[in-house]
């Protein structure tokens, strides 16, 4: 009887422990990258990600990961998007069920290059608005925080917000009408 009670005792201090390192300290791995990779590719076969390591963060009072990478880079072709950082909250019950998990995502990018950032979108979405914008914006440079919330199903909630600044614009109009230094903090909630 002796034995099973230190037993039991011995499975709840290891537990306790584990729980408390993983809570504060967390662990950092490269496993689920390619994972990750192959889910960007089923939504856009086009897009791909460099990613690096990521940490993983347990709440236990919410039963989430919070999972975090740096400096990930988004491509799509031969267009590179420098990212800051990514951060997201998965829903541990979501994941034992087998279904979307992801709550919220964070995106923070680096300082980029707005001609870029249009001629990298244009990539992915041949929209004509976007083509246009590309031919009125000369230079720039731009920093965005992006902050999406998730439904069960997958989609994007009607909650974003994207925060974030434009740096030394420049813009060229079709009747000769030029602006230049062009600086603005702007923030874009949905429908907003």
């Amino acid at each position: 009887m002796r034995i099973i009670l230190k037993f039991v005792i011995s499975f709840f201090i290891i537990l306790f422990l584990l729980v408390t390192y993983l809570s504060l300290f967390g662990i950092e791995t490269q496993r689920f990258n390619s994972q990750i990779i192959k889910k960007i590719k089923s939504v856009n076969n086009d897009l791909d990600i460099k990613l690096k390591t990521i940490k993983i963060i347990f709440d236990p009072f919410q039963f989430d990961i919070n999972v975090k990478t740096i400096a990930p880079e988004l491509i799509s072709k031969n267009e590179n998007i420098e990212i800051e950082n990514i951060k997201a909250k998965v829903s541990l019950k979501a994941l034992i069920n087998k279904k979307f998990s992801i709550e919220n995502l964070e995106l923070s990018t680096k300082s980029l290059d707005v001609k870029s950032l249009i001629t990298f979108a244009r990539s992915i979405n041949q929209k004509p608005e976007l083509y246009i914008l590309e031919k009125i914006v000369k230079k720039g440079f731009l920093i965005a925080d992006i902050k999406l919330e998730f439904d069960a199903e997958g989609k994007i909630k009607n909650n974003y917000n994207i925060k974030g600044f434009l740096k030394d614009g420049k813009l060229s109009f079709y009747d000769g009408i030029s602006v230049d230094k062009l600086d603005l903090i702007f923030s874009s909630k949905y429908n907003e």
